[in-house]
């Protein structure tokens, strides 16, 4: 019995929606291990502030012990963290280091109960408005991987419920504040599971906006080619030649840039249309296409002007080195029949105009059309100038 995979029964609107949201928390946690390694970096600062607190009233040695246990810990995270950053999060290989960082960090911070409490009361209640403090600055760090907020939460819960229990026969308070630890985490924990949800489909929505985007500049893409492009052979169309003609009349005008352009005309290509139809016909205009284009330089143009003729534009080019290239266009499509079937034996017949200043884009078009019917005079398989070349 063939597995039957569950995604393939799914319409792909769902699979979409689905891939999406699996992009979503996974850059979700990519950015949660980024902000953790920040937040890292700034937990000497809390170290400060409780040594601040406890100098003088708490023994040296629970001080240094704290701060050596913490110190542990801490860089065994920030390790584990720049790796991950290093090789690139990734959910399914570094969820669970990401946990044990989380964890580690609440453990270390739910020491402080046994290891700085019950000195002084007004310093405990300073210890505690501490560690409420660290939940609350370290919420957003975890905000798009909530789930690592609650293993710290839990970890620092724990581990100062222990150790007020550990203490409880001198600490008066033990019961009120592992009662109000754990309401204030559970306040904190649903309320930042709440906006997590928002913040993950925000970033889901903004996937989902790029793929749109990209889509659309693809499709723009192809639209404009296809505007460009016929259809038939590939080449540039019609209009697409008057826009690219235009242009270069214009840095002509300006800047003196001189230009040739190449009018070709199939030889007797109504005879292979009339003797072996319109679909021979076709393959033929194909193959001729491809042999000219292969025949062109880098930045030279060619464009189907109608039926069988093509326009070649080529910039920066004299009228001796357009009839060079023309020559050769010419020399190609005689030397071996086009591969269609049958076999197709081909010549053709080219214009070549130069352009000078003034000249308008009919002007120069007309000027290498009258060449064309003139090799076709002269018997066909030629290449004819509209000036002959000084050195010719």
């Amino acid at each position: 019995m063939s597995h039957v995979n569950p995604e393939d029964a799914m319409p792909p609107a769902a699979v979409s929606a689905k891939v999406m949201q699996t992009e979503a928390l996974e850059l979700g946690f990519s950015q949660c291990v980024h902000a953790m390694e920040r937040t890292l970096y700034a937990t000497p600062v809390g170290w400060a502030l409780a040594i601040w607190l406890v100098h003088g009233v708490v023994p040296r040695v629970n001080v240094l012990q704290w701060l050596a246990l913490f110190f542990v810990g801490w860089c065994a995270g920030l390790l584990m963290l720049r790796r991950m950053s290093k090789a690139g999060p990734r959910f399914a290989k570094h969820r669970l280091g990401l946990l044990v960082v989380a964890g580690v960090d609440g453990m270390c911070w739910g020491s402080s109960v046994l290891l700085l409490m019950t000195h002084d009361q007004r310093v405990d209640a300073w210890l505690v408005i501490v560690l409420c403090g660290v939940v609350s600055v370290n919420a957003p760090t975890y905000i798009t991987y909530p789930r690592a907020f609650r293993v710290l939460a839990a970890a620092l819960w724990l581990t100062a419920s222990a150790s007020a229990v550990a203490l409880r026969a001198r600490f008066d308070v033990a019961p009120q504040l592992i009662a109000g630890l754990l309401v204030y985490l559970a306040m904190v924990v649903y309320t930042l599971r709440s906006i997590s949800s928002r913040v993950i489909e925000g970033i889901r929505l903004q996937l989902e906006n790029a793929a749109l985007a990209d889509q659309l500049r693809q499709s723009l893409v192809q639209v404009k080619h296809q505007a460009s492009t016929d259809a038939l052979t590939g080449q540039l169309n019609r209009r697409a030649l008057d826009l690219a003609l235009d242009g270069l009349i214009v840095e002509g005008d300006r800047r003196g840039r001189m230009f040739s352009l190449l009018m070709l005309d199939i030889d007797f290509f109504k005879h292979i249309n009339d003797t072996h139809g319109h679909g021979v016909g076709d393959l033929a205009l194909q193959s001729v296409a491809q042999r000219i284009a292969a025949q062109l330089r880098a930045g030279d143009l060619c464009a189907r002007f109608g039926g069988e003729e093509f326009v070649m534009l080529l910039p920066s080019t004299d009228l001796v080195q357009a009839c060079e290239v023309a020559e050769r266009i010419r020399a190609k499509l005689e030397a071996s029949p086009l591969a269609t079937e049958p076999p197709l034996a081909i010549t053709a017949s080219i214009g070549v105009a130069t352009y000078e200043t003034g000249m308008s884009a009919e002007a120069l078009l007309g000027a290498a059309d009258r060449e064309v019917y003139a090799a076709k005079r002269s018997g066909r398989n030629q290449v004819c100038p509209a000036r002959p070349p000084r050195n010719s």
